[in-house]
């Protein structure tokens, strides 16, 4: 855990009252994203003040007012996932940064150019990022930016979407790793028979990753079949 004095503060106002935090900011913005589940590994302090910095508690009474419950893991919750936090302006360059990679490499996967029916290179995408002039949210996941970055690249590039629809029939004995594959993988069916069937839509670009990741898995007992391509 960090100390208190690597501890950046995360704040959230309502109906005109403070309401900071302790946190570790690496793991506050892994929790933001969903990437870290406990808040106890977040929470340099578990405390909730009015002014962290002066060490102002907030007063029982008001944590229940204001969001009906004393429960410090809940507030602080609420706290990080619909406030700010504190972040120097070299660190949220680096998020930025680190951002754009993934957004640019996510693209390169489900892309091709319809002149030639190739993917782009990343050098390609991050010329086009540039020219124009997308912003790019440190803290939205890629998948939730990938959208709109697209709308705008189409209306000065051409560049197609491609997505393969696959299916898959997973033995029973491996029913475990369904979750993992929903997690990872847009999954449009799923029938659960003798065995279990699931109707994937994957972009192109990811289609031998995907075909990989179920062989190792299922030590290559399942069944994967190419249904159809669906250019978007």
């Amino acid at each position: 855990m960090k100390s208190l004095e690597e501890a950046v503060i995360a704040r959230l106002k309502v109906f005109g009252h403070n309401f900071e935090i302790f946190v570790d900011l690496e793991k506050a913005l892994q929790y933001k994203e969903g990437k870290i589940k406990d808040i106890k590994e977040v929470l340099v302090v578990e405390d909730i003040f009015k002014d962290a910095k002066k060490g102002e508690r907030v007063s029982s009474e008001l944590l229940k007012k204001v969001f009906q419950t004393e429960d410090i893991y809940k507030i602080a919750d609420k706290i990080i996932k619909e406030g700010e936090i504190q972040i120097t302006t070299e660190y949220r360059r680096k998020l930025i940064e680190q951002k754009r990679r993934q957004i640019i490499e996510y693209i390169r996967k489900m892309t091709v150019d319809p002149r030639t029916n190739l993917p782009f290179t990343y050098q390609r995408l991050e010329e086009m990022l540039e020219s124009i002039g997308f912003h790019i949210d440190p803290f939205k996941p890629v998948e939730a930016q990938v959208n709109e970055l697209l709308k705008q690249l189409k209306k000065k590039y051409p560049i197609k979407v491609e997505i393969v629809k696959i299916k898959v029939i997973i033995p029973y004995k491996y029913s475990k790793i369904v979750n993992i594959l929903k997690r990872k993988y847009k999954i449009v069916k799923e029938e659960w028979k003798e065995n279990w069937i699931g109707y994937f839509e994957v972009p192109i670009g990811i289609k031998s990753e995907f075909y990989s990741e179920i062989g190792k898995l299922t030590n290559g007992e399942a069944t994967i079949e190419e249904i159809s391509a669906n250019n978007l």
